[in-house]
């Protein structure tokens, strides 16, 4: 993070206030109304903007990304114009109900050609032509140069948005989401949260009261509690002219200034636990407005790669769409050679950025790493050899076996400790019991809380230990078998892995 990057903070002053009534940003708005109503999170990509900014020339993005892209290293085909992505999350688990990737390109689309690349299933909707891929998702033509892919792959709830937005002018967005387009005008990148009503409140208390931030903090956190009930959602963006630069906005519907002095370790504290740290975000300057909190400030090279790949929906039948004229080009080996091998190098890529990252908690690794495997299973498999299909499988597995190990260190060391502290409350000591101090008076209460807290931290030991010696264990026998594909596959095509 230089500090010729600090000279550029002044394209926020001069950006559109984002929940300003103003018209919708334009160039995502035709995009926008092909998403269905029941969207509560969205990104915004303007690829035509973001490689014709002056830091994207000087660098020389756009040679790069091509590069990138026919090695199988980059997920979004290098003529996309502008995608939206757009999901139904249950925010409380973190899970879609339903994902949706959209884009414009500046050359035509076939989907006959996307079926022969991803060996999928042509089909038809209507009057629409698709493709059903083997990702679990649905690839619809919705113009010569437009692609939608919606997942899971029903294909009657697919018929009916494909239906209904071959038609939709206008957004059917929330007033939030729809608010966000207007980032696009002055950013290339934008990641919406409409969070109104989406958190339960027993669900806030509990974080709050296990907070490691509020810890010994004089915050009422009953207040605190009923200002997060009230959140209204959460913008980051990425703008990038002769540098790059991030904004991180919370918006809230009702006075949050109870929440201003720790307004930034808490933001921090809940984007690690959810896996989404930026380490650029540590050092940015926090602005609290009664209903508004912002981290704005530089973004480094590192950061925009990690910000790009939260950019992962079903969006295989977009990058698969491409066509392959470079594929081979380069390369004197047979179809298969070249396929496997690139694809072989994205595996490789992918696990080099996991180790790279700079994550801080069990809830980062787990996160990324089911992000990564998420990616893995969308890489274009055309000609690539069965072997190594078959390594790309028990990567994914393997990747999503560590995740699971580590979230389980956070899901039962807090089972764990909440019946501690359950047994402890209803044991006749501390609260709940006959007396403040206890049963037996005095300084019992002290006593007794100590112990409970002793425990508590001895079985976030245990099960830390236990899951990091699971993880470790996978790690070791996903590596030899790395070693073992990339000799069979040097032996077989006679290059190298």
């Amino acid at each position: 993070m230089g500090s010729s990057q600090r000279c550029y903070w002044c394209i926020f002053l001069i950006a559109p206030l984002l929940l300003a009534p103003q018209p919708v940003g334009a160039q995502f708005e035709d995009l926008a109304a092909k998403v269905p109503a029941t969207a509560n999170a969205l990104v915004l990509l303007d690829a035509q903007k973001l490689l014709a900014s002056p830091l994207a020339k000087r660098e020389g993005w756009a040679e790069k990304y091509e590069q990138a892209f026919a090695a199988g290293l980059a997920t979004i085909s290098p003529d996309t114009r502008r995608m939206i992505l757009a999901s139904q999350l249950d925010y409380e688990f973190m899970k879609p109900h339903w994902e949706l990737a959209l884009a414009d390109f500046s050359s035509e689309r076939k989907v006959a050609e996307i079926a022969r690349r991803t060996k999928g299933t042509l089909d038809q909707i209507g009057e629409l032509p698709v493709v059903v891929l083997s990702d679990d998702s649905y690839c619809v033509q919705l113009a010569a140069t437009r692609l939608g892919v919606m997942a899971p792959a029903n294909r009657q709830s697919v018929a009916r948005w494909a239906t209904d937005a071959a038609s939709k002018k206008e957004t059917g967005l929330s007033p939030y989401l729809r608010a966000t387009l207007v980032a696009s005008q002055t950013s290339q990148v934008v990641v919406a949260f409409d969070l109104q009503d989406a958190i339960p409140p027993e669900v806030i208390r509990a974080k709050l009261a296990g907070s490691s931030t509020l810890n010994g903090k004089k915050i009422d956190l009953n207040a605190a509690a009923k200002v997060l009930e009230r959140l209204r959602g959460l913008v980051f963006e990425v703008a990038i002219t002769g540098d790059s630069l991030g904004r991180l906005r919370i918006h809230f519907n009702s006075d949050a200034s109870v929440l201003a002095p720790v307004a930034k370790p808490l933001i921090l504290e809940v984007l690690g636990g959810l896996g989404l740290m930026i380490a650029d975000i540590r050092e940015w300057e926090a602005v609290t407005e009664p209903q508004r909190f912002t981290l704005s400030g530089p973004l480094s090279a590192d950061g925009r790669k990690r910000v790009l790949s939260l950019i992962d929906h079903p969006t295989a039948a977009l990058i698969a769409a491409q066509p392959a004229s470079s594929a081979g080009a380069a390369q004197e080996s047979s179809k298969a050679a070249y396929a496997s091998q690139q694809y072989f190098k994205s595996i490789m890529s992918s696990c080099d950025d996991l180790r790279e990252k700079d994550m801080k908690t069990w809830g980062q690794k787990a996160q990324w790493l089911e992000n990564a495997a998420r990616r893995m299973d969308r890489l274009p498999v055309l000609d690539v050899d069965p072997e190594m299909l078959a390594y790309g499988r028990y990567t994914t597995a393997r990747m999503r076996d560590v995740s699971a190990a580590l979230k389980g260190i956070g899901i039962s060391t807090a089972a764990q400790q909440a019946q501690v502290y359950q047994q402890y409350s209803t044991s006749g000591s501390g609260y709940g019991s006959a007396g403040y101090y206890g049963s037996g008076g005095g300084y019992s209460y002290y006593n007794e809380w100590n112990n409970v807290a002793g425990q508590r931290r001895a079985i976030s030991a245990e099960n830390r230990a236990e899951g990091v010696l699971a993880a470790q264990a996978i790690s070791r026998e996903w590596e030899n078998e790395t070693t073992k594909v990339r000799q069979a596959m040097t032996q077989k095509f006679r290059i190298n892995f």
